[in-house]
Order: structure tokens, then C-alpha cells, then sequence
């Protein structure tokens, strides 16, 4: 919306740097003890260890809740540098094309569009994580005033994730149900397992 003042829902895009993994969380506001519980939502669902956590500067992460938290469960906390728009560029590539793309620029603040987003993101994170390729920046090069990218083979979060060897054999068979359980073309009408 046009405005920060006042209620509205907001999302936690949270995004793994290593394979692109993608979760999304609605939150009921931008409340300390609401970030927080959605962290560890997000946490729970992840298929791997949350080693670390990386945010931006606002409040509703370094708070006397967030921080607390990270040290109690000894996960790295760390923070992007102030006016440094780049510090979260994983998120900002992926918050637009999940969110944003998807869900709009409008303001939401009703208990209806809170359950529909609850509805939505974890269909948007099957078709994120296990059918839409990433590209991953692999070095640059300046060629006088010009630089070149370039970057590896496109390849999805969960493939990324198969390839990094980091699974227990639980989640890998999890993950591997899953991605067989699911249809990609019915992801679009909102029914992946039919």
C-alpha cells in the first residue's frame, strides 16, 4: 500500500543462499513476538538445519524476542548493513517473485486474505522449490567498462539440495515423496496432489 501506518499483514520470505530454498509465512502484523513465532514456523518446515539467519535492520527482527532466540536454539545471527539494499539481494530476487508476483502491492488487513495467503504460500513454495530453475552467479568478469556474468546451470532448490549431500535419509525420503506426490500443472488450480 501507499502507507506504513497502521495494521496490515506482512510476509517472512526466508531463503536458503547455498540452494535457493524458499519459504513463506503470513504474518498478522509486524509484531516481535509474531516475527518470532514466524521464524520458527518457518524453521520447522525447513528439510535441512537453520544454521544461521541473516535479516534485514527492522525492529521486528533485532528485538529483545528474535535475538534471545537465536542464541537459546545457537543459530548465527547477523544483519544487513544499514542503506545496503544489496545485503538481502536473495530475498528481494525472490520476495518479488513470489510475493509480489503473485499477491500484489495492494494492503491487506483482514482475517480473509490472512487465511488465503496461509492457503497460497505453501502451494507457491512446491512450485518455487521443486519446479522453477535458479541460475546461481558462479564469478564476473570486467572486460574494460563492461562486466560479465557469469553463472552455472539452471537447476531448482531441490535438485540443489540433492547435489549439496546435506540430507538425512528422513528428509531426503520426505522430500522425495513430495516432489513425486506433486503435479506441478494442477499447482496452478490450487489441488498439487490430484
Amino acid at each position: 500500500g501507499e502507507s506504513v501506518e497502521g495494521f496490515f499483514l506482512t510476509t517472512l520470505c526466508a531463503v536458503d543462499v547455498a540452494t535457493g530454498w524458499t519459504e513463506l509465512q503470513p504474518v498478522w502484523g509486524m509484531g516481535k513476538q509474531r516475527v518470532g513465532t514466524a521464524t520458527h514456523l518457518i524453521r520447522q518446515r525447513l528439510p535441512f538445519p537453520l544454521n544461521s539467519l541473516h535479516t534485514d535492520n527492522g525492529s521486528e527482527f533485532i528485538n529483545h524476542v528474535l535475538v534471545p532466540w537465536c542464541l537459546r536454539e545457537k543459530i548465527t545471527f547477523t544483519r544487513g548493513r544499514g542503506y545496503r539494499k544489496n545485503d538481502q539481494a536473495y530475498v528481494e530476487q525472490r520476495n518479488w517473485l513470489s510475493v509480489r508476483r503473485q499477491v500484489g502491492y495492494d494492503r491487506l488487513s483482514s482475517r480473509a486474505a490472512y487465511s488465503l495467503l496461509q492457503e497460497l504460500y505453501p502451494l507457491l513454495g512446491l512450485q518455487m522449490n521443486f519446479f522453477r530453475p535458479v541460475r546461481k552467479l558462479v564469478g564476473k568478469e570486467r572486460m574494460g567498462a563492461k562486466v560479465v556474468k557469469h553463472y552455472d546451470e539452471p537447476r531448482t532448490p531441490y535438485q540443489r539440495l540433492l547435489a549439496s549431500g546435506s540430507l538425512t535419509d528422513a528428509s531426503l525420503a520426505q522430500l522425495d515423496r513430495q516432489y513425486l506426490a506433486t503435479n506441478p500443472a494442477k499447482l496452478q488450480t490450487g489441488r498439487p496432489h490430484v
